[in-house]
């Protein structure tokens, strides 16, 4: 699979003289098809809260983005990479997720006339926690905040809806809650290309948070595995195939519910958790700083089932 990956890295993305470089790495993972891969770090003013994995796809005469960054220097650091590939307007922006990276960028595509869209599901949660999203990416953005005006997706389907915008055809395909309240895939069926938000992490761990689901998650997983899809591009991490997606997600996932289940049917408490060896997954970025969290809001769900 590496092999059919043509790979072009951009150090850094100058948006203007007063933004910080934006490490985004370009990938071509099909014809016309490119993913923007983010650091897996913290949001922060560096970074401009792209802290996450963002594509495009070009199209006969304009380009649909996936994911419009974490603020408004995000959503123009973005625009400078498609920039680097094609001089073609974007006309369609799709969210994926309710995570503040995936749509903190709207306005300044909706402010150039561009249509925003997600699922339902997706949209419900922009709405219900946006202000709490603001309110720590500004802090943990700081100058780089400075402009950002936020907005939910304005258009939003109910199912799986078949698109075709400029000889791109494509379909989105709610999928509810997993990482955050709501995920949307983007499938192209006809490059076998997902895009797959945060129902997929690479190369790092998944968080499992306040906000996440883990059942519905293994539920949402399952669809990808329906679709079959010849290589994913992740939420966070290196484009991969499915196999690839099954280990670092999906095989975690379920480890963690019958880890936790054992707990559970021997009556022990949750700080019975700090006992569960992650171990095998100690490999993933960030292992350290979140697999007792994981593990502890996953006995959290359990409880109440």
């Amino acid at each position: 699979m590496v092999g059919l990956i043509r790979t072009i890295v951009l150090l850094s993305v100058c948006v203007a003289s007063s933004v910080s470089a934006n490490p985004l790495q370009r990938i071509e993972v099909a014809e016309d098809i490119f993913a923007l891969i983010g650091p897996m770090e913290q949001r922060s003013e560096t970074n401009l809260a792209n802290n996450a994995n963002f594509g495009f796809i070009v199209g006969e005469r304009g380009v649909v983005l996936i994911d419009s960054g974490g603020t408004l220097k995000g959503a123009q650091a973005i625009e400078a990479q498609i920039r680097a590939v094609t001089d073609k307007p974007v006309v369609l922006v799709i969210n994926t997720g309710g995570q503040d990276h995936r749509w903190f960028g709207n306005r300044y595509f909706a402010d150039q006339g561009i249509r925003t869209l997600t699922s339902e599901q997706t949209l419900a949660d922009q709405q219900a926690r946006g202000e709490a999203q603001m309110s720590s990416t500004s802090r943990y953005t700081g100058d780089s905040w400075r402009g950002t005006d936020v907005m939910p997706a304005n258009e939003a389907v109910s199912e799986v809806t078949d698109i075709s915008v400029e000889g791109i055809h494509l379909q989105l395909i709610p999928v509810g809650p997993a990482h955050t309240g709501g995920e949307t895939l983007v499938w192209l069926p006809e490059s076998g290309v997902l895009f797959s938000g945060d129902v997929v992490y690479m190369d790092r761990m998944l968080g499992v948070g306040p906000q996440s689901q883990h059942l519905a998650w293994i539920d949402a997983f399952k669809v990808i595995q329906q679709l079959k899809p010849g290589q994913i591009v992740p939420g966070h991490g290196q484009p991969t195939d499915l196999s690839g997606a099954e280990r670092d997600t999906y095989r975690y996932l379920l480890f963690l519910r019958s880890a936790v289940g054992e707990l559970l049917e021997e009556g022990e408490d949750m700080g019975a958790t700090r006992r569960i060896d992650q171990s095998a997954f100690s490999y993933l970025s960030v292992y350290e700083q979140i697999h007792a969290r994981n593990a502890q809001r996953v006995f959290e769900e359990m409880e109440w089932e």
